[in-house]
C-alpha cells in the first residue's frame, strides 16, 4: 500500500517517537485521508530525507504521536540557489506559478509588484500551503521560501553586484544557456501579462541584467515561468 508523504517543521532526525502540533495536519491524517493507529506515513523535514513512521496515537484536534520505523532516505534537493521573482498575476495562475517552481526545484519564490500586474497583494500563508502540497508530492527534500511582495526596484538591488540574474521579455534576445551556467546561483525575473513596462526594462538594463525571450510566441506568465526555470534549471 502507499504511503502518503507529509511536511513537518519539526526535526525528524533519529528520534524514535515524534509528537507533530498541527491542527492541518492532523486534520489531513484522521479527516482527509481516514489514517488510525499503526497506520505508516512517510514525514521529511526539509532537511533531505524522508522518514517512514507509524501513527501511535492521536492528542486531541492538534497533535499527532508518531514512531519511527526506519532510517532516512535521501531526497532530491536543489544543488543552488534558484530564485524566481515572478510578477503578481490573478490569484488561481499565481498559485499555478508557485506549485510548478516548486516542483521544478526554485528555492525562493519572491512576488514582484509590476506596473502592469493585475493583482496588488496575495495570501502568503494559503502559497505556504500550495509549496508545500508541492513538495510532498514531487518528492522534493525541502520546501521553497515564500517572500513578503516587493517592487521591482527593492527586488533588483536585492540581488548584489555580482549576482547572476536573468530577465524574460518577449522583445528581448533568444536566451541562451550560456547566460546562466549550471554552477551559479541565479535569478529569474519572470513579467506579468503584457509584460515589463518599457521604464521596468530600462531598470533591467541600468542594472545590467539581461533581458532575453523564449521565442517568437507571446506566452502567458505561467506558461513562461516553466519555459524559462525549464530552460534554467536543466541546464547541462
Amino acid at each position: 500500500m502507499r504511503r502518503h508523504r507529509f511536511f513537518t517543521p519539526e526535526p525528524v532526525g533519529n528520534h524514535a517517537e515524534l509528537i507533530i502540533r498541527s491542527v492541518e495536519l492532523v486534520n489531513q491524517l484522521r479527516k482527509v485521508f481516514r489514517l488510525r493507529a499503526g497506520d505508516e506515513v512517510v514525514i521529511f523535514d526539509g532537511s533531505g530525507s524522508d522518514y517512514t513512521a507509524a501513527i501511535a496515537r492521536f492528542d486531541g484536534a492538534d497533535r499527532v504521536v508518531l514512531e519511527q520505523r526506519s532510517t532516512a532516505r535521501s531526497r532530491y534537493m536543489p544543488t543552488r540557489k534558484i530564485r524566481l521573482f515572478t510578477a503578481l498575476v490573478k490569484k488561481d495562475n499565481f498559485e499555478t506559478i508557485a506549485e510548478k517552481a516548486t516542483e521544478l526545484g526554485v528555492t525562493d519564490v519572491i512576488p514582484v509588484l509590476a506596473e502592469r500586474s493585475e493583482k496588488k497583494g496575495l495570501n502568503e500563508k494559503r502559497l505556504k500551503k500550495i509549496v508545500i502540497e508541492a513538495s510532498e508530492q514531487s518528492g522534493r527534500g525541502d520546501v521553497p521560501a515564500i517572500h513578503a511582495v516587493i517592487d521591482l526596484k527593492m527586488a533588483i538591488e536585492s540581488l548584489g553586484e555580482d549576482a547572476r540574474a536573468v530577465a524574460f521579455h518577449t522583445e528581448g534576445e533568444l536566451f541562451d544557456r550560456k547566460d546562466v551556467p549550471n554552477d551559479e546561483d541565479v535569478s529569474v525575473f519572470i513579467g506579468p501579462e503584457g509584460g515589463w513596462s518599457p521604464d521596468e526594462l530600462d531598470m533591467f538594463h541600468k542594472h545590467d541584467v539581461p533581458v532575453r525571450c523564449l521565442g517568437p510566441q507571446v506566452l502567458r506568465a505561467e506558461t513562461a515561468v516553466i519555459a524559462a526555470l525549464s530552460q534554467v534549471v536543466f541546464n547541462d
